[in-house]
C-alpha cells in the first residue's frame, strides 16, 4: 500500500504516519513536500490513498483534491486541517472528498479509524465497479449470442419458406399446392416477427404495428386483384413481447387471410380496417371489412376451430367476433 501525505507541519506527518502504521503496519507513507514531489507522484501509478492539509503554504487543499482525481479519480482523498468549516468540507465532499477531519483533541482519534473506512471503502468501490464491468461484458456477450441466434432463425425461416414455394410449384395436386401456399405464407409471417425484432431496443420485443402492417402489406400483394383498399389505424407504440408476438402474429395472418380470401369478390372493391386500441382496461387490435359477412352459426363455428382456438391460448388473447350477411365482418384480438 502506498500512502500520499501533503502538509507542512513535520510533526503532523509524523502523526499522521504513526496512525497509518497502526492500522497498516505494511504501508508505505511518502511525504509530498514540494510542487516537484506532488507532480512525480501522482505521475506514477495511482496511490491507495491521499492525506492532504487544507492550507499547505505552497498549495491549497482543494488543488490537490482536484489534481488528484483528475489524475486518479479512484484514489480515495482525506482532508487533515487545522483550519476550514463547514462550508468548505462540504464544498469538498460534493468534488470527490472521502473524509474532513479537523486537527483538534476531540477528533485525532477519528484519523486511525477514517484511514480504515476510506482504504476499505475505495477496496469495495473498486471491486463494485469491476463486477459491473464483468456483468455488462457477459451481457453485451449474451446480446450478441442471442443478435445472431435471431438472425439465424430468420435466415432459417426464410429457407424454409423458399422450399415450401418450390415444391408448391412442383406439386401436381392444385389441392397440395394451395396447401403449400398456405404453409408458406404462415412461415414468411413468422419470418417477419422475427426481421422485427431488432427494430426495437431488445432483443425479447416486437414493434406489433410494423408486423401488422408487413402481413397486411404481403396479403394485399397476393390477393391484388380484389381490389382491397387497407385502412390502418396506429396511434401509438405497440411493443409485445417476442413469446407473445408468434402466436399473435399467425393468429392476426389467420383473420386478415379470411378476409381477403372470402370476404371479397373480384368485382367489387373492398375495404379493410386494421385498428390497435389501447386504453387503461388493456389492449386490442381490431381487423374489420366490409365484405359479404358470414351467418352467425357458421361463424361460431369458424371461431371454435383448432388452429385459432390454440393460437388465441398462446397469445393471451380473447376473440370478440361480430358479423352481419352482407354487412362486413369485425373481429377484435383483446390481450389478457
Amino acid at each position: 500500500m502506498r500512502v500520499l501525505i501533503l502538509d507542512d507541519n513535520p510533526d503532523d506527518r509524523q502523526f499522521v504516519i504513526r496512525e497509518l502504521g497502526a492500522v497498516y503496519p505494511g504501508a508505505s507513507a511518502v511525504e509530498v513536500l514540494n510542487e516537484a514531489d506532488l507532480e512525480r507522484e501522482l505521475a506514477g501509478a495511482a496511490p491507495d490513498l491521499f492525506i492532504t492539509d487544507l492550507a499547505a503554504r505552497w498549495i491549497s487543499g482543494m488543488d490537490v483534491l482536484r489534481r488528484v482525481k483528475q489524475r486518479h479519480p479512484a484514489t480515495p482523498v482525506i482532508m487533515f486541517t487545522g483550519t476550514g468549516s463547514e462550508e468548505i468540507a462540504v464544498k469538498a465532499m460534493h468534488e470527490g472528498l472521502d473524509d474532513y477531519i479537523v486537527k483538534s483533541a476531540r477528533q485525532l482519534s477519528r484519523l486511525r479509524a477514517s484511514i480504515r473506512q476510506t482504504v476499505e471503502g475505495a477496496a469495495n468501490r473498486r471491486l463494485l465497479s469491476q463486477r459491473e464491468a464483468e456483468l455488462e461484458a457477459a451481457l453485451a456477450h449474451k446480446d450478441l449470442l442471442l443478435n445472431e441466434l435471431h438472425h439465424r432463425v430468420k435466415n432459417n425461416l426464410q429457407t424454409v419458406t423458399s422450399l415450401l414455394w418450390m415444391r408448391a410449384k412442383r406439386a401436381r395436386s392444385p389441392e397440395v399446392a394451395e396447401e403449400l401456399h398456405e404453409v408458406a405464407q404462415r412461415m414468411s409471417a413468422l419470418a417477419g416477427v422475427q426481421a422485427r425484432i431488432l427494430d426495437v431496443q431488445g432483443l425479447d420485443r416486437v414493434d406489433f404495428r410494423r408486423v401488422l402492417d408487413d402481413l397486411a402489406s404481403s396479403l394485399g400483394d397476393i390477393y391484388r386483384e380484389k381490389r382491397v383498399t387497407i385502412t390502418r389505424k396506429f396511434p401509438g407504440e405497440f411493443v409485445v413481447e417476442i413469446a407473445r408476438a408468434m402466436p399473435l402474429a399467425l393468429l392476426s395472418y389467420e383473420i386478415l387471410l379470411n378476409s381477403f380470401k372470402h370476404a371479397f369478390d373480384v368485382d367489387r372493391e373492398g375495404q379493410l380496417t386494421i385498428e390497435i386500441r389501447t386504453a387503461d382496461s388493456g389492449s386490442e387490435i381490431a381487423i374489420s371489412d366490409n365484405g359479404k359477412g358470414y351467418d352467425e352459426a357458421l361463424v361460431q363455428v369458424g371461431v371454435g376451430s383448432r388452429l385459432i382456438r390454440g393460437l388465441a391460448a398462446e397469445a393471451r388473447v380473447e376473440i370478440i367476433r361480430t358479423s352481419q350477411p352482407q354487412a362486413g365482418t369485425s373481429v377484435a384480438l383483446r390481450l389478457i
